[in-house]
C-alpha cells in the first residue's frame, strides 16, 4: 500500500477546513434531530400510521450504517476532498426529494440517499483531522467536531418546531443552500491528499454489510414494547434477527478474505480499537436510556410534555459545552484519563437519577455529570484512540467502525430499553432501565482502565503517521 501524499498545511487553512466540517457534521447531525417534530406533520398528509412513519427514520439509520464504512474506505483510497463533496452532493439531493415530494415512496428514497451520504461524513472529517493537523492539535479538532451533536440534539427539534408551521418541506428545503455552500467552499480549499492506489472495490462485503444492516434494522423495528418478549418470538421480528445472527460469521470470513475489505476487521486484534468498540456499543445502550428521560419526569414530577423534554437540556447543553472543552484537554492527557474519569462519573449520574427521580435540582446536577460523562464516551477520546492506532489508509475506515456500532448500539439499545419499560407499570421500568445503563457504564469504565497511557498513545501515533 502506497502511502497518502502529505500536504503541511498552515494554520488558517486548517482551522478554516475545521469550521466546514463542522457545519457538514451538524448540518448531518441536525437532520437526526429534525425528524421527531415532522414525523407527525407527515403522518398526517400521507395518512400513514406510526408503525409506516417510524421508516422515515429507520431507513436512514439503515444506510447510514452502510454508508459510514463504504464512504470511508472510499475516501482512504481517493482522496477526502472529492469523497466528501460527494457525500454532501447525495445529501442535497436526498433532502430535494424529501422537500419536493409528492408521494411517501420518494421520501423513503429521499432518506435512503439522506443517509448514505450523511454517514460518510464524519468519517471522512475525522480522517482528515488525523491526516492534516498535529499531533497536539487532534483532540482540540475532534473536540469541536463533537460538540455540534448535543447542540443538534437540541437545535433539531427547535428547529423542527419553529419551521412546521411554514410547511414540514421547509425542513429539509434549508440543507439544499447550505449543501451547495458547502459543495463551492470544499472544492475551493480542501486540499487533494490520495493514495497513488485504486481501490479494488468489496462488492460482496458490502452486500453482506447492507443485508446485516437491513435484517438488524427491520427486525428491531418490528418489536411492539408492549408484549416484547411475545413480538421477539413472532415470525414478524425472530427470523430477521436470527438472519442477522447468522450473517455476521459470514460477513467476517469475507472481510478477512478480501483484497480490501469494506470493513477492516483486522483493526479488531488491536487491543484499543476492540476497547473502542465495546466502548460505542456500551454507549449506543445508554443513549437509549436517557431519551426516556422526559418521559420519567412526567411520572415523577409530573411536569407537562413540553417542559420534561426541556430535561434532557442540563445532558445535551453540557455535552456540547464540555466537548471542546476535553478535547483540548484531551492532548495533554490522552484517551485513559478521560474516559476513566468519564464513565465513572456516569455511572453515578445515572444511577443517582434512578434513584431520586424525583427532585429537580439532584436531577439537573446529575444530568450535567451524564452529560460530561457521554462525551468521553463517544466524542473525541474514544476517536482519538482510533486515529491514533489506525494506519493513514486506514483512518476513515476506521472512524466509520465507531459510526456503525454506535448506530447499532443505539437500535438495539432502543430496542431492550423499550421493552424494559413496556414490562413493567409504572415507574419502575425507566429506573430500571437507568440501572441498567448504569451498569453498562461501568463496565465500560473498567475497559477504560486497560487503555493505553498518554505518553504510550503518542508512541503509537508517532509511528503511525
Amino acid at each position: 500500500m502506497n502511502v497518502m501524499q502529505q500536504n503541511t498545511l498552515d494554520t488558517k487553512t486548517r482551522n478554516l477546513i475545521l469550521i466546514l466540517f463542522l457545519i457538514g457534521v451538524f448540518m448531518g447531525s441536525l437532520d437526526t434531530g429534525i425528524i421527531g417534530p415532522v414525523l407527525p406533520s407527515i403522518e398526517q398528509s400521507f395518512n400513514l400510521t406510526s408503525r409506516e412513519a417510524s421508516w422515515i427514520f429507520t431507513l436512514f439509520v439503515i444506510f447510514f450504517m452502510i454508508g459510514s464504512p463504504v464512504m470511508a474506505k472510499f475516501s482512504d483510497f481517493y482522496g477526502r476532498k472529492k469523497i466528501f463533496i460527494l457525500d454532501v452532493i447525495l445529501f442535497a439531493v436526498g433532502s430535494c426529494l424529501i422537500a419536493f415530494s409528492f408521494n411517501i415512496e420518494s421520501i423513503f428514497l429521499g432518506r435512503v440517499i439522506q443517509g448514505f451520504g450523511c454517514g460518510g461524513i464524519f468519517p471522512v472529517a475525522g480522517a482528515f483531522i488525523g491526516d492534516t493537523f498535529p499531533l497536539n492539535e487532534r483532540g482540540r479538532a475532534l473536540g469541536i467536531l463533537g460538540s455540534v451533536f448535543g447542540i443538534s440534539a437540541i437545535g433539531g427539534p427547535l428547529l423542527g418546531a419553529a419551521l412546521i408551521p411554514f410547511g414540514w418541506n421547509w425542513c429539509f428545503t434549508i440543507n439544499i443552500p447550505i449543501s451547495l455552500m458547502l459543495i463551492i467552499i470544499a472544492y475551493r480549499i480542501l486540499p487533494d491528499l490520495e493514495y497513488s492506489e485504486k481501490l479494488k472495490i468489496d462488492y460482496l462485503g458490502i452486500v453482506f454489510l447492507s443485508l446485516i444492516a437491513i435484517s438488524l434494522s427491520y427486525g428491531l423495528n418490528q418489536i411492539d414494547s408492549s408484549n416484547f418478549i411475545g413480538s421477539i418470538l413472532s415470525t414478524d421480528v425472530l427470523p430477521f434477527l436470527i438472519i442477522f445472527i447468522i450473517l455476521i460469521p459470514i460477513f467476517f470470513r469475507i472481510e478477512r478474505r478480501a483484497e480490501e475489505s469494506i470493513v477492516p476487521i483486522h483493526m479488531l486484534k488491536n487491543r484499543e480499537i476492540r476497547i473502542a468498540c465495546i466502548e460505542t456499543l456500551c454507549y449506543g445502550l445508554i443513549y437509549s436510556s436517557v431519551i426516556f428521560i422526559p418521559s420519567l419526569v412526567i411520572l415523577s414530577m409530573g411536569f407537562d410534555d413540553q417542559l420534561a423534554s426541556l430535561m434532557l437540556i442540563p445532558i445535551l447543553g453540557a455535552n456540547a459545552v464540555a466537548a471542546p472543552i476535553l478535547g483540548r484537554v484531551l492532548d495533554s492527557t490522552g484517551s485513559k484519563k478521560l474516559m476513566t474519569i468519564g464513565t465513572l462519573i456516569m455511572t453515578f449520574g445515572l444511577i443517582a437519577i434512578a434513584i431520586y427521580p424525583g427532585n429537580l435540582i439532584f436531577f439537573l446536577i446529575a444530568g450535567c455529570v451524564i452529560g460530561v460523562g457521554m462525551v468521553t464516551i463517544i466524542g473525541a477520546p474514544l476517536r482519538y484512540i482510533v486515529l491514533s492506532e489506525a494506519k493513514p489508509h486506514e483512518r476513515g475506515a476506521g472512524q466509520a467502525i465507531v459510526n456503525m456500532l454506535s448506530s447499532a448500539g443505539q437500535l438495539i439499545g432502543g430496542a431492550l430499553i423499550g421493552g424494559i419499560i413496556a414490562s413493567f407499570s409504572g415507574i419502575l421500568g425507566y429506573k430500571l432501565s437507568l440501572v441498567l445503563a448504569g451498569i453498562v457504564a461501568f463496565v465500560a469504565f473498567l475497559f477504560t482502565l486497560r487503555l493505553k497511557g498518554r505518553d504510550e498513545q503518542m508512541e503509537t501515533m508517532k509511528s503511525n503517521q
